[in-house]
C-alpha cells in the first residue's frame, strides 16, 4: 500500500524484507549461467528483497504443522487433497488465462476438461 500527499509519501509492504540487494546488469550478466547464484531471486537482476523466514512468511509452517497434527491424531486436516486439488486448478486456469490473453470460465464443463491435461508455457519451458 502506497500513499501520496502534500509534502509526505508512504509504503507499507509486509512483504519486503529488512534486507535488499541490488543486481546490475554487468553483475547479472557476470553469473548469467549460474542459476544457484540467483536461488529464490525474484529477478535476475535489479532490486530483490531477501526473505529471511520464508518458510513462516508463507505460512508453510503453520500447513506442515496442521497436517502433522491431523495425521497423529486420525483426524481431517484443514487443507486436505480436495482444497489443494482445487487450488492446483486455480492456479493452473490462471497459467491457461495468461497464456490464452482472455478471461476464462471455469463454470464451462469444456474449460474443465482442457485444464486436466492442460500445460502452460511457463512449464513447458
Amino acid at each position: 500500500m502506497e500513499g501520496l500527499g502534500p509534502g509526505y509519501t508512504f509504503e507499507v509492504n509486509s512483504l519486503r524484507s529488512s534486507l535488499e540487494i541490488f543486481i546490475a546488469d554487468e553483475a547479472a550478466e557476470s553469473v548469467a549461467n549460474a542459476e544457484a547464484a540467483l536461488e529464490k531471486a525474484t529477478a535476475t537482476k535489479g532490486l530483490m528483497a531477501v526473505q529471511p523466514n520464508e518458510a513462516n512468511l508463507y505460512g508453510y509452517m503453520d500447513e506442515t504443522r496442521d497436517t502433522a497434527h491431523a495425521f497423529l491424531n486420525n483426524k481431517k486436516h484443514l487443507l486436505d487433497w480436495k482444497f489443494e486439488l482445487e487450488l492446483t486448478k486455480l492456479v493452473q486456469a490462471s497459467y491457461m488465462a495468461a497464456d490464452q490473453k482472455k478471461t476464462i470460465d471455469l463454470t464451462d464443463p469444456a474449460i474443465q476438461k482442457d485444464l486436466v491435461n492442460f500445460k502452460s508455457l511457463v512449464a513447458q519451458g
